[in-house]
């Protein structure tokens, strides 16, 4: 009995041992909302792109630079190239007193009748606030595909205090 006692001191000392402590979980450090529509400027574009824009974000920032939410960004008929871009939230970069990088994956899906593409890509909004004032770019195949100022709506980061 006593060795048995001894092998389970010992299997659960070892046991204790091979687990590092839990990591402290990221926090919420902010969440950037926002939704309307926009106007492209081709001439900051590396594609040239240029029309109207409806748009949706919402992301929750962590302290780890992960981030969730979705971003749906729709190109509307009449445009340079109209399409629908959209996923989901993965990270985050940038300074809560200056501009932030959205990292996303998600689909793009060209009109008319497009097949949804994988695609990755990042939105940065440049300045928030509503329109004339509200900006964002979305970069996608290598380069500025979008550089964008609100007509309506509006983009708002909450820092989480």
């Amino acid at each position: 009995m006593r060795f048995f006692g001894l092998f389970v001191v010992a299997v659960l000392t070892a046991v204790v041992f091979a687990f590092p402590a839990t990591a402290k979980a990221a926090s919420v450090v902010a969440t950037i909302n926002g939704g309307g529509t926009a106007i492209m400027d081709p001439s900051k574009s590396v594609f040239g792109l240029a029309g109207t824009t409806s748009f949706g974000i919402h992301a929750t920032l962590y302290s780890d630079g992960t981030a969730t939410g979705h971003i749906n960004c729709v190109d509307q008929v009449g445009s340079t190239a109209p399409g629908n871009i959209f996923g989901k939230v993965t990270s985050w970069e940038g300074s809560l007193d200056g501009s932030i990088t959205l990292n996303v994956v998600g689909k793009l899906v060209n009109f008319p009748g497009g097949h949804p593409q994988d695609v990755s890509f990042s939105v940065t909004i440049l300045h928030f606030g509503g329109a004339g004032v509200g900006q964002w770019t979305l970069s996608v195949f290598g380069g500025t595909a979008c550089f964008e100022t609100l007509l309506s709506g509006q983009v708002v980061m909450r820092p989480r205090e």
